[in-house]
């Protein structure tokens, strides 16, 4: 009966109101976790508005509990692009970025999340668990110096968001059979300050990651000036000074041929207000030579900066 009331609507309605009987239906195979169905139908609706944003949301919802992940991805990403402030996109991707073991990528959709909505909680509960999820496996790893691959992107389950608050749903004449709307997310059970701990604590981690990627890309494309800076003002390595570790990289980075330094799988660790440690996988590849290893870069603040204050080879690969 409810399908034939949907099917005589379609046929006297108006577009707009079409689109909001379909989006409601398109919800409440969500809700009834009929994913395929749903799939199908957020496709039907986004040949006619390829646009509508609750469509987009709820079909790549669809395609991620189903498996198919690159149109979910796809989706996703789209949304993001065209609507910037919105959270819950950024942070179901998160879960598939995790799903494919590529924490770095879903952290920092998570840390997106957090500053596009502050009290966003879903966010704030899944930055903390693949945070301590993180700090989980390298302890497990530093303890045992097990070579295994890295786990823990098997155990973070994190939550899934079915609905956009910021997108308020759009009235049609069978709102009454549509389920009613999920509920905004509650605040989180922490004070002002610890809130602030998680933000800034995930900000930072982001802002280190980078710093390694800035050191590499220096390294890699010759520009000793900037790779220089990366480092303390003090900092000489195995040498008495730091000019004599200055003139010694100078000579090893510019001379002749293509250097190339890739790095990834980056763990961070804050010890404390102005130290901190990142340890992360390094291919390093040049005319003579090539390697792969585990490298650690402890880090100093400096001002408002951050600067390498230390730089070991952990393990071969």
């Amino acid at each position: 009966m409810r399908r034939y009331l949907l099917v005589l609507l379609c046929l006297l309605l108006p577009g707009t109101a079409l689109a909001a009987v379909s989006t409601q239906q398109l919800q409440l195979f969500i809700e009834q976790e009929k994913y395929v169905q749903a799939a199908l139908e957020g496709n039907d609706i986004l040949q006619q508005d390829p646009t509508e944003a609750r469509a987009r949301f709820l079909t790549a919802y669809a395609y991620q509990m189903i498996a198919k992940t690159d149109k979910a991805i796809s989706l996703y990403q789209d949304l993001i692009q065209d609507h910037p402030s919105l959270p819950e996109p950024r942070n179901n991707l998160a879960m598939i970025y995790l799903e494919q073991g590529d924490y770095d990528r879903a952290s920092q959709l998570l840390v997106e999340a957090i500053n596009t909505h502050s009290s966003y909680a879903t966010a704030y509960t899944n930055l903390s668990r693949v945070y301590k999820g993180i700090a989980s496996e390298a302890y497990r790893r530093a303890v045992s110096e097990s070579s295994e691959p890295a786990k823990y992107n098997h155990e973070i389950k994190l939550t899934a968001i079915t609905g956009l608050d910021s997108i308020a749903p759009q009235a049609g004449p069978l709102q009454q059979i549509a389920s009613k709307a999920q509920p905004a997310p509650k605040p989180v059970a922490t004070t002002g300050n610890d809130t602030q701990t998680v933000v800034n604590a995930a900000n930072e981690g982001t802002l280190l990651i980078e710093k390694v990627r800035n050191w590499a890309q220096a390294w890699s494309s010759k520009d000793f000036d900037t790779y220089r800076a990366s480092y303390a003002s003090g900092y000489h390595d195995k040498f008495k000074t730091h000019e004599q570790w200055v003139k010694h990289r100078q000579k090893r980075i510019l001379r002749p041929g293509d250097i190339n330094v890739e790095v990834g799988e980056f763990k961070v660790r804050q010890r404390g207000a102005n130290r901190a440690t990142v340890d992360f996988t390094q291919a390093f590849s040049s005319p003579g030579y090539s390697d792969r290893v585990v490298k650690r870069l402890d880090f100093n603040r400096v001002g408002s900066q951050w600067k390498i204050a230390a730089e070991r080879v952990l393990s071969v690969l």
